[in-house]
């Protein structure tokens, strides 16, 4: 009996979901802990400007990726015993990211002069690009590829935790926001260095393609990015959107709950990111097996995810008053919202990024996020006047609800 319960604990799965987890621990719960300190030293106020630098730094960092959690993980599974083959795809995927770079700072020029917040506070955006730009260049997608997510683990906890310390020896007033951002985008870079240099030693010899082959990998991902990129369109302009109709003090208050929300959310990722590479090799073997490992999966997740709704229902006075001061309970409301978003997104996750993925149906899956984003920011358009910080919850349920309907039909559809 205890050697089955020990296999089972051993499994590559167990253990890739595992080590990813503390990957995750490390970039968002690590993040989530220090929130209490953030909001009592720095207030609504600059938390919330934090929060709008940050929310278009996740924006960067998805452009930068350019879908390659994605197909990059499932093309450096398939190749891994192929060596040349292997040492191409890196080549071409580090060219592209180069030809990205430029368009990031383009974009962060053109924020600084029409986000009033960015205008005020220039630095707040330079700083978080420096570090969205090496965030985007870490070679994550290679050792989840190769199925060695200890790296990835190892580098977020020792240097996530490092910046972690150095916040708190270092924020000690509401005008420090901006070493919040600076700490942030350093542990990036330490985090983007020490993968690198892990994957050099494993494939040796590391030279850039041609513009034309990095060009090619643009062509190969476009739907993967796609997938990536527009939910966090709509949630970057969603966020402007708010800052324009809201005063400071609300646009604190909503990325204090935001914050706790997304807590919530990243747990899904790590336990998906382990489960995706094995159930596309099963699914290319034998589809039936897959079939019902993903029926499963959808059941577990969906367990998970009213557990959440439960918890937040139950004890959201609790979480608010732990993570964020009473100061910010006004907004409970909102985070009863984000509850009901979250058993949608674990059946999202599962029938759109994981199954419909695995039937590389990505260009379907492409749409369905095109037309949620746009249904979803509509939404918002009309909502934000009246409804206020609810709007966005509001507008994400009919995100997650069009998702669901979507993927169904796309995954049954021949």
């Amino acid at each position: 009996m205890f050697s089955k319960i020990l296999q089972r604990i051993r499994h590559p799965l167990v253990a890739n979901s595992f080590y990813l987890y503390l990957s995750h621990f490390a970039d968002y719960l690590l993040g989530l802990f220090i929130l209490p300190f953030l909001a009592r030293v720095l207030g609504a106020e600059e938390l919330g400007r934090i929060g709008l630098a940050q929310t278009f730094g996740i924006f960067s960092v998805l452009f930068m990726e350019f879908g390659l959690p994605l197909m990059a993980t499932r093309q450096v599974a398939r190749v891994k015993n192929n060596f040349s083959k292997l040492e191409l795809f890196i080549s071409q995927v580090f060219t592209s990211k180069l030809l990205l770079i430029p368009v990031i700072i383009i974009i962060t020029i053109i924020l600084t002069n029409i986000v009033p917040i960015f205008s005020i506070y220039p630095h707040y955006i330079v700083l978080i690009t420096i570090g969205a730009i090496f965030q985007g260049l870490t070679p994550s997608w290679f050792f989840q590829g190769i199925e060695k997510m200890k790296k990835i683990a190892f580098s977020k906890i020792i240097f996530r935790f490092l910046g972690f310390i150095l916040i708190i020896f270092f924020v000690n007033s509401p005008h420090d926001g901006w070493v919040v951002l600076a700490i942030y985008s350093l542990s990036s870079i330490c985090i983007f260095l020490y993968l690198f240099i892990h994957m050099k030693r494993i494939i040796g010899k590391f030279s850039f393609s041609s513009i034309f082959e990095g060009i090619h990998i643009f062509k190969k991902a476009k739907y993967s990015f796609l997938i990536t990129i527009l939910p966090s369109i709509y949630q970057n302009a969603s966020l402007i959107l708010l800052s324009i109709f809201i005063n400071p003090i609300q646009l604190g208050f909503y990325y204090g709950i935001a914050r706790i929300y997304r807590g919530f959310n990243t747990l899904y990722g790590p336990i998906g990111q382990a489960f995706y590479p094995r159930i596309s090799s099963i699914n290319y073997e034998n589809k039936d097996k897959s079939k019902k490992m993903m029926i499963n999966f959808l059941w577990f997740m969906l367990v998970v995810g009213i557990g959440f709704l439960g918890f937040i229902f139950l004890f959201g006075d609790q979480i608010i008053s732990l993570m964020l001061g009473k100061d910010f309970l006004p907004a409970k409301n909102v985070l009863m919202l984000y509850g009901i978003v979250l058993p949608l997104t674990a059946i999202s996750h599962v029938l759109g990024r994981q199954w419909l993925m695995v039937l590389n149906k990505d260009n379907h899956y492409a749409f369905t996020q095109f037309i949620s984003s746009i249904v979803s920011f509509v939404t918002i358009i009309f909502t934000i006047p009246q409804y206020g910080i609810f709007a966005i919850p509001i507008s994400m349920i009919i995100f997650e609800l069009i998702s669901i309907v979507l993927s169904l039909f796309f995954s049954i559809k021949k």
